[in-house]
Formats: structure tokens, C-alpha cells, sequence
């Protein structure tokens, strides 16, 4: 769905006006766009449905961002302001009676990180992963509380059909074996045992981004940059690592890779001492997250990687935490 009156306001609101417009994404109750200047100038347009805590969590995303962008010179997408007075717009009603709430920010130029992985590319975005999560230490008051933790709670209540299925109360359909549900329930239970001994302090645990993997981070002539911030919220840091070296543990040179990467992540920030057994606990989640993720399709095999990914999950959890 196309909320073109919103959409028409939020470009006038946030001074964007002429220009073209490419929509990005319509799912989930939102409408994610990238407008370009008549100059060339790229911006990233998001509306979303207004719910109870719409503003809440889209203001505090907005801060976080300038407070990464200004405080810390992270190379993040700059918030811009609706009429330069606020980060957020006011309530916008479409023609069937539904509101939304728009935000705009900078695009950030660059590649993905997936088109090579050169060493070099691989110490700098450590170093962004780690100079983002030294920038909890001093983020504005307000922030982490209007986010959630992520973790299993947070998980089950976005992949409904996974806490449903390994909680008995939805059958599993004919692509989904009782097997699986069983391996994924075992899964869950070491999952959680592993998590609960994981010591917690301010090295280990603060503001994440939660979803870094290699799409989401852009090389540029300056550094690494990061992008799509929507789900940042509270939890492990060592999980933005694993969202990263999940897509690179198999690749070739893997150990050399991984070295490079955390290499780059310590220039900026000490590794906790128990950093390696961390890893490997957000490798297994990070699995479970995306096991959730192929559940939750219509079919597990609307990617070609799917049903893969999802039967080999209880294995590749079992593999890591037992290191």
C-alpha cells in the first residue's frame, strides 16, 4: 500500500520537494523510499503506521543517529528535520484513514561489503562495530529505555510462528518436520543455558545494532559505514560481530578474515576476556534468529536458501555452543 498523501507531505515537510522518488520497501506496515535531488543528493524516506510507541521508538532512533553521527563521527545516516524543528513528523492521515509518522536521513554512498572481503575492509568495520558500541557509554538519556532487548522474548514476539510451533500450539505444516521442531527446542534449551552464564557488564552489553550483516555495511573512501538502524536495541555487542561472521565462517581464508575483523573491532574497543565464547553463543542465536525468520515465510523455500538454512539449524547451534 501506497500512502501517497502522507508520502506528499513528508516530502514537503522534510524539504524534498521535485526530485524522483524509488520505493525501497512496502512490508510491515511501512514505506521505506529513497528520494534523489535534481543535484544528485540522495535521501532515505521512511513512513511508518503510527501504533502506541511509533513516536517513542522512531525519535529514539533519530537520536541515536545524530548522537552517533555528531558525537561520534560514525559514518551513520544523518537524521533531517521536519520544517528544522523537529526529527520526526507529526501524525499524517492517508485517504482511508490511517495514520503515519515519517522520518528522513542521508543516504550513505559506499558498496557493500559483500562485493570483496579484503582484509583491510574487514579491520574497518570492526572498528565501526566497536566504535558504535563504545558510543553507549555516553548515549543521551532516554534512548535504551525506549528500545528492547534483544533476545529470545524479543524474537518470539516477531517470529510468532516459531514460538508457536516449539511451544506445541501450532502444527507444523508438510514442509516443517517433527524432527526439526524437536532439534529447535533442544536448541532453545542449550541456547538459554549457555546465555544465563554469560557474565554481563558494560564491555559485554549496551546498545546494538542487531542486524550488521555484510548488506548493511557500506565501505567508503573514509571507513566503514553502517546503515538501517530500525532494529537497534539493548543486548550482547558480540551478537553485531556474529551478524557479520556468520556470512564469512565458511567462506575461504575464514581464520584470516576473522582475525582482520577482530583486529579492526580491538583498535577501537578491548575485547572482553570471554569475547571468543560470547562469539559463539551469538553465532548459535543468530542462527535461531533466522531459523525464526525462514518460519515465519509462507513457504520455507520462498528463498532458495531456506529450508538449508532451517534444517540445518539445530546442528549448527549444537556445533557452536559446544565449543
Amino acid at each position: 500500500m501506497i500512502a501517497i498523501a502522507p508520502l506528499r507531505s513528508a516530502r514537503i515537510g522534510f524539504g524534498l520537494a521535485g526530485g524522483q522518488l524509488r520505493t525501497l520497501s512496502t512490508q510491515f506496515g511501512k514505506l521505506c523510499v529513497v528520494h534523489t535531488s535534481r543535484s544528485g543528493r540522495r535521501t532515505q524516506l521512511r513512513l511508518v503506521q503510527e501504533q502506541a510507541d511509533t513516536a517513542t521508538r522512531l525519535d529514539a532512533e533519530m537520536r541515536w543517529l545524530a548522537h552517533l553521527s555528531h558525537a561520534h563521527q560514525l559514518i551513520v545516516p544523518r537524521p533531517l528535520l521536519w520544517r528544522n524543528v523537529q526529527r520526526i513528523s507529526p501524525p499524517l492521515a492517508d485517504r482511508h484513514g490511517n495514520v503515519w509518522r515519517a522520518i528522513a536521513c542521508t543516504w550513505v554512498s559506499g558498496r557493500h561489503l559483500t562485493l570483496r572481503w579484503r582484509p583491510r575492509d574487514l579491520r574497518n568495520a570492526g572498528a565501526a562495530l566497536a566504535a558504535m558500541h563504545r558510543a553507549s557509554q555516553d548515549a543521551p538519556t532516554g534512548i535504551a529505555s525506549a528500545r528492547p532487548s534483544w533476545w529470545i522474548p524479543r524474537l518470539f514476539e516477531l517470529a510468532t510462528s516459531m514460538r508457536d510451533l516449539l511451544a506445541g500450539s501450532l502444527a507444523p505444516s508438510d514442509e516443517v518436520r517433527s524432527e526439526l521442531i524437536a532439534g529447535l527446542r533442544r536448541a532453545q534449551h542449550t541456547l538459554e543455558l549457555a546465555y544465563a552464564h554469560l557474565p554481563v557488564s558494560t564491555d559485554t552489553v549496551g546498545l546494538i545494532h542487531t542486524d550488521s550483516h555484510p548488506r548493511n555495511i557500506r565501505l567508503t573512501h573514509e571507513g566503514a559505514g553502517l546503515v538501517d538502524f530500525e532494529d537497534f536495541a539493548n543486548g550482547r555487542f558480540m551478537i553485531d560481530v556474529a551478524a557479520l561472521w556468520a556470512e564469512l565462517e565458511h567462506q575461504p581464508r575464514a581464520e584470516q578474515r576473522l582475525h582482520a575483523l577482530l583486529d579492526g573491532y580491538s583498535g577501537v574497543k578491548s575485547l572482553p576476556s570471554n569475547f571468543a565464547r560470547d562469539l559463539h553463543v551469538m553465532l548459535a542465536f543468530r542462527r535461531f534468529d533466522l531459523a525464526g525468520w525462514v518460519l515465519s515465510w509462507p513457504r520455507t523455500h520462498m528463498k532458495a536458501w531456506g529450508p538449508a538454512l532451517l534444517n540445518g539449524a539445530p546442528a549448527y547451534i549444537e556445533s557452536h555452543l559446544s565449543r
